[in-house]
This record gives structure tokens, C-alpha cells and sequence, in this order.
């Protein structure tokens, strides 16, 4: 029996599974601080009359209620007392430790969300435009709530999981610009799509496979291509600064697009390469 095409919020599950980055969910960061902060007034009230109870209690001359402050198991055991009075402490104990626990889970779980970067621009731009587009093929039956993808809930986005994390500046750029600018000229009609969510997916491996060799072509490329030119221009100090001018400023543009160095790092090649090349001048012009 074939499987019934999925539609609605199952197709838009399907379409999501295809790609880690375009698992985009909204934050709610405004519920959730007004949560952990009804939470927190509520607990700085329990604890406002936990505090009274025990003062109570410490007035108290019952002698039950005197081993409290130094005894868990009495406290805990008041439960057991038929006299009500005495378990008032440890019941308004428990209510502490519910709310407390509930508080607590709600704080991490929001510390944890803050750490969820926003969605990759590329990202979020092709899932509403598949969103639109599946809305516009299903007009009969919208998705309800609306716009939950759109305007003012964007900044509220976060994606689960991205494909361009720790990935360096160009591929970025392949990834964001490249290959919408390849797809709608010619990719459309070279790609498979995809059945079920009717949706064209590139391999992402493969092209950071094909960045990476690029990368590895020029790091071997630039060097070699200015000691070539560094021995033809041995003999002109004028022109050899100039192309240790244009080889550096290269270098460095290169390294910061194609890797993932720091700023400092990136400082410190590009002074390294140009010693590199003020060495061979001096070497090729032992004269001067």
C-alpha cells in the first residue's frame, strides 16, 4: 500500500529532517523571562513565610517544634503529628521544594536556549520561501497560527543545529550566495528533487569538500607564484616591495575568507610572510 503524501505540519516535519539547519523554532524569550519571573516572586514569597513560620516555631513552647532547628527527621516526621499545628513548617518545606525545583529547570533550560544561535540568513530564507510556497499551494486549508516564521517572530528564531557552524567565510558565502545565484539559472533543472516535500537539497559535505581543495590550491598556489616573481624581479627593489605589498595584502584577504584564524593569527601569517619575502630580496641581492 503506498504511503499517503504528507501534508500540513508532518510535510513541513519532513522538510526539516532533510537539512539539520532549517530546524528553526521560536525562543518565546519573552514568555519564558516572564516565567522565571513569576516563579521568582512566588518562591520570595514562600520563602517570606517559611522564614515567618520558623521564627514562629522558635518562639513556640511546644517541645516538639524545639528539636526543629536541629533535627530533620522530627522535622520531617511532624507529618505524622495529629496535632496540624506542628506540620505546618515542613509542608510549607515541601511546597518550597517543589516551586524551587520547577524554578531552577525553567533557569537552566532558558541559559541553554540563550546558547542557540539565530538561524543561518541562507536558512531561514529558503524555509519561507518553502513556507510560502506551500502555504500558496494549500490556500483552502493555512497554516493556523499564522506567521510564525515572519516578521517581528524572526528575531525570536533559533536553529537547533547549523551546517555553516565553524565553517570558514567563503563557504559561508558559497553556501548563502553561490548556490541560490547557480540554482536559479541552472541548478533547478540539473538537481533532483525531493518527492515528499517537493524541495531541491544540496550535498553540503560536498561542497565544503570542494572549498577545502580550493583552499588547499591556493595556499600551495600563492607562495609558489610570489618566489617566482620575487626571481625575476631580483635585480628591482622598487618593484619586488610592490609585489610584496600586493602578495601580503592577498595573503592575509585570503587566510581571513578561506580560514578560521583569529585576528591575531591572521596578523601574525601575514608578518611572517612578508619577513619570508623581505629575506629573499635581501638574499637574492647579496650586494646590497
Amino acid at each position: 500500500m503506498p504511503k499517503p503524501p504528507a501534508q500540513g505540519y508532518d510535510k513541513v516535519a519532513a522538510f526539516m529532517t532533510l537539512d539539520p539547519g532549517l530546524c528553526v523554532f521560536r525562543r518565546f524569550a519573552r514568555l519564558n523571562v516572564k516565567n522565571l519571573l513569576y516563579l521568582q516572586g512566588e518562591l520570595a514569597y514562600l520563602q517570606q513565610d517559611l522564614d515567618e513560620i520558623i521564627e514562629e516555631d522558635k518562639q513556640s513552647r511546644c517541645p516538639e517544634k524545639a528539636k526543629y532547628p536541629f533535627s530533620v527527621w522530627d522535622l520531617k516526621e511532624s507529618l505524622n503529628d495529629p496535632n496540624p499545628e506542628n506540620q505546618t513548617q515542613w509542608l510549607k518545606v515541601l511546597e518550597v521544594r517543589k516551586l524551587l525545583n520547577e524554578y531552577n529547570n525553567a533557569l537552566l533550560q532558558h541559559a541553554q536556549m540563550l546558547r542557540l544561535a539565530p538561524p543561518e540568513k541562507s536558512d531561514l530564507q529558503a524555509f519561507q520561501r518553502w513556507m510560502d510556497w506551500e502555504e500558496a499551494m494549500n490556500m483552502s486549508i493555512p497554516f493556523s497560527p499564522h506567521g510564525q516564521w515572519q516578521g517581528e517572530n524572526v528575531k525570536d528564531l533559533v536553529a537547533l543545529c547549523s551546517q555553516h557552524k565553524d565553517t570558514d567565510r567563503f563557504t559561508r558565502w558559497v553556501f548563502s550566495h553561490l548556490i541560490p545565484w547557480f540554482h536559479q539559472r541552472w541548478g533547478h533543472k540539473m538537481m533532483k528533487q525531493d518527492p515528499e516535500v517537493e524541495a531541491y537539497f544540496i550535498d553540503g559535505q560536498r561542497i565544503r569538500t570542494a572549498t577545502y581543495f580550493l583552499t588547499l590550491l591556493l595556499s600551495g598556489v600563492l607562495p609558489a607564484s610570489a618566489m617566482i616573481l620575487m626571481y625575476f624581479l631580483r635585480h628591482k627593489t622598487l618593484a619586488s616591495l610592490i609585489v610584496i605589498l600586493i602578495y601580503n595584502l592577498l595573503f592575509v584577504l585570503i587566510t581571513g575568507l578561506m580560514a578560521t584564524s583569529k585576528r591575531v593569527d591572521m596578523f601574525a601569517m601575514g608578518t611572517a610572510f612578508a619577513a619570508i619575502m623581505v629575506a629573499m630580496i635581501t638574499n637574492s641581492n647579496p650586494s646590497s
